[in-house]
């Protein structure tokens, strides 16, 4: 089956031009697949949820376990991510939760959600991973003074009914402790929250999965999986590895041919990141930009930005339609508009890196993870929340491998799969006519 983007998007051999990945490389080195193994748990893709489940399997269950990602190990969206680690992974209002779950597994979803935000912290604090650290908590910014109120409503929503810590800043107020600029009518604050260098992060988790006895293969992509008696031959490199259990890890990069029971689950969707070079005092104090907390802007198409550790400025968008290099350029060429918009007095300033991956959404928009009938696991769908949902969603996918159950002890909201989307091919027809009724209402 073809994929929905265009071939550029998925150049598994080359890497990815982003600030992260041009700036940091791995000492660590990983071999590519070149003859047939055995192993009792497969892990297809190198991204949090796969390296969170397989540091858990080897190392709290001592499992067997080999993991094969399809670029090199850093490739995915796992490594090229803005970093931002908020709350919720799910593109529907809490009244809809309330509606669809009711209050008490919505309470439920939030608590886990707290524990998917403590998880990755707990994680970098207890293997020392270096990954650029910064902010203790995530703000939501009013484009326009309509928005104002929203903002307090869900922060009286977060604080009432989850007990989650917030804060309410007037425009003036944000002016102070934030920043200012052409969309900054007030804003609200949640805890806890945070940003990382997303490459770090991912190149951390797999050094201390390989520690714990992971058998990691790079450029190593995964074309087949068929069913022999009762275990797998996970064809790779025209090499098989023979396992008992597998486990699907590629979320927005999953190909519609491995499992027919997962096909047509995904939307792909582009989102894209540009970054300037790094700003002067001048140019910062211009908007006494002080914060260094992730930032969201909360119209509907939302843009998201913050200062890094060296004062350069990263804004991300939802992204194009198309996937090709030219497309990703122009894009890229729209969004410093849209951000020049917003920050005019830094209209001069030179964008230095632009690049894009794929986030994966959902018919049910909250993420999905379980096990099919046969012993395939899978986990995926965080609707743009990889940082705060996808290494707990590992963690959580390795206790439910272990347990031989399919019962796992967490919100129905994460559990069971989304439906198929209707006529799958046109699932960039949907998506662009859901872009073009939310631009129209942000306007």
């Amino acid at each position: 089956m073809s994929n929905l983007y265009h071939k550029d998007i998925y150049k598994f051999e080359e890497p990815v031009k982003s600030f992260w990945e041009t700036t940091h490389q791995s000492n660590d080195k990983y071999e590519k697949l070149n003859k047939n193994i055995q192993t009792n748990i497969v892990i297809i893709g190198g991204g949090y949820t796969g390296f969170s489940c397989a540091l858990s399997l080897a190392k709290n269950f001592n499992e067997d376990v080999v993991l094969v990602e399809a670029g090199h190990i850093g490739w995915g969206s796992s490594a090229r991510n803005a970093g931002f680690c908020c709350i919720p992974p799910a593109k529907m209002s809490v009244e809809k939760m309330f509606k669809k779950y009711g209050k008490e597994e919505t309470k439920k979803f939030f608590k886990n959600t707290i524990e998917g935000s403590n998880f990755t912290k707990n994680l970098i604090n207890e293997y020392k991973i270096e990954c650029d650290l910064t902010g203790d908590s995530n703000y939501e910014v009013a484009p326009h003074p309509a928005y104002f109120e929203s903002i307090k409503k869900e922060a009286s929503i977060y604080k009432n009914e989850f007990g989650i810590e917030t804060e309410i800043f007037s425009k003036e107020e944000f002016n102070e402790i934030g920043h200012t600029g052409e969309e900054q009518f007030g804003a609200f604050s949640y805890k806890p929250g945070f940003a990382i260098n997303p490459l770090k992060f991912l190149l951390g988790l797999a050094k201390q999965a390989k520690n714990a006895g992971v058998r990691i293969y790079q450029k190593s992509k995964v074309t087949k999986v068929e069913k022999k008696l009762n275990k797998f031959n996970v064809i790779v490199n025209d090499q098989i590895i023979a396992a008992n259990k597998v486990v699907m890890a590629t979320n927005g990069f999953y190909k519609d041919d491995l499992f027919p029971d997962l096909n047509n689950m995904i939307l792909p969707v582009i989102s894209n990141i540009i970054v300037t070079r790094p700003l002067t005092k001048d140019e910062i104090d211009s908007y006494n930009f002080v914060t260094y907390n992730p930032i969201l802007n909360i119209r509907n198409l939302l843009f998201y930005y913050r200062l890094l550790k060296d004062n350069r400025f990263l804004f991300g968008a939802r992204g194009d339609l198309i996937g090709s290099e030219k497309s990703s350029f122009e894009k890229s060429k729209e969004m410093e508009k849209q951000m020049k918009k917003v920050f005019p007095n830094w209209k001069n300033v030179k964008i230095d890196y632009y690049w894009r991956g794929l986030v994966a959404v959902t018919s049910k928009f909250t993420p999905s993870i379980g096990k099919l009938d046969d012993e395939i696991y899978y986990s995926f769908g965080y609707q743009a929340n990889g940082v705060n949902t996808a290494p707990w969603s590992g963690n959580e996918l390795a206790k439910l491998i272990v347990s031989n159950s399919k019962d796992l002890s967490i919100s129905k909201f994460y559990q069971g799969l989304p439906k198929k989307f209707p006529f799958p091919k046109l699932r960039l027809l949907y998506l662009k006519l859901a872009l073009i009724y939310y631009r129209l209402i942000d306007k």
